[in-house]
């Protein structure tokens, strides 16, 4: 992977480097989440140690990898999902000791897994690589869709997996958090005017996309840089491991870099064959014959057709 740019105290957006941000700021906060997402280690504060002994990467890392193992075969956007399903088992089965869900496990180890109606958070937290493909937020959105739709096929489920692919779409073309608040507030229905300080008051752990996505885009809103966001994330005492991989890999798009310590233990925690695919991923995406501007032509369209006159054509 890629050194650092920028120091770690600038967190200034490094151009393509979003890409491999958005990687490592997906996994980091699913490692430093890990710590705190089960009843009895759920905290409410943003002051707590980053890398306890317990700290490892989840669930969440492995389908993370899976979706970008899948997307590393294609040059242009999937006709279907043809492929991912078998991908996400040799992956979750090869990596089985890492907390995954009830259902989740079961649908794993099927013969022929089926979606099974759920509108569990599993399907945001696996689609750092779909917002980053994707030429346009309508490419990303229906990679995300196809990503949840082999699972986690309930409107909610497949709305919060297209909610958090268009975050990192627009983080790394640069759109201010404004923009980024209006598109998913329009588009999806989220309440994102609300304040991590008012939220951590009554918030309760909850696994499912309407009662943990919101938030964590929140978070990466009220971010300072990709550690604030995870430090935001974790500190709501919820399901920390999902909400800070969301909140981290936007935040990795958005800021395009990490303190230096992320990278490192992104390195020294993950087996080599994600590290492997990660780099195939990121050397593939900017290698395509597709140029991502800074304002595409397509987004704009988008843009306009849900904000109006904020972002005219």
């Amino acid at each position: 992977m890629a050194k650092l740019l920028v120091s770690d105290n600038e967190y200034k957006h490094s151009g393509w480097v979003s890409d491999e941000m958005t990687f490592v700021g997906a996994i980091i906060g699913d490692i430093i989440g890990s710590a705190h997402e089960l009843e009895g280690t759920r905290i409410k504060t943003t002051d707590f140690e980053l890398f306890p002994a317990e700290a490892n990467y989840t669930d969440d890392t492995v389908m993370t990898i899976a979706l970008a193992k899948w997307l590393s075969g294609y040059n242009c956007i999937p006709k279907n999902s043809c492929g991912l399903t078998e991908i996400m088992q040799e992956f979750g089965i090869k990596y089985n000791h890492v907390g995954y869900g009830h259902s989740f496990k079961q649908w794993l180890n099927a013969k022929t897994p089926q979606p099974y109606n759920s509108f569990g958070n599993g399907s945001a937290m696996r689609v750092a690589a779909a917002g980053l493909f994707g030429q346009s937020l309508i490419e990303c959105q229906t990679i995300a869709r196809m990503s949840a739709e082999v699972s986690h096929n309930h409107p909610e489920g497949i709305k919060g997996a297209e909610a958090v692919a268009s975050a990192i779409r627009l983080a790394k073309c640069h759109r201010t958090k404004e923009c980024i608040k209006a598109y998913i507030e329009k588009k999806y229905r989220y309440n994102l005017s609300r304040e991590v300080n008012e939220i951590r008051k009554t918030y309760k752990f909850d696994p499912t996309c309407p009662g943990s996505v919101p938030e964590a885009i929140i978070c990466f809103l009220e971010s300072k840089n990709m550690e604030t966001a995870i430090r935001l994330a974790v500190s709501l005492g919820g399901d920390a491991d999902t909400q800070a991989c969301i909140t981290g890999s936007i935040s990795g798009a958005y800021y395009g870099t990490a303190p230096e310590i992320f990278v490192n233990r992104v390195k020294q925690m993950l087996p080599t064959e994600f590290i492997d695919v990660i780099s195939t991923f990121v050397s593939n995406n900017n290698q395509i014959d597709k140029t991502i501007n800074e304002e595409p032509f397509l987004d704009k369209i988008e843009l306009h057709s849900l904000l109006k006159d904020k972002y005219p054509i």
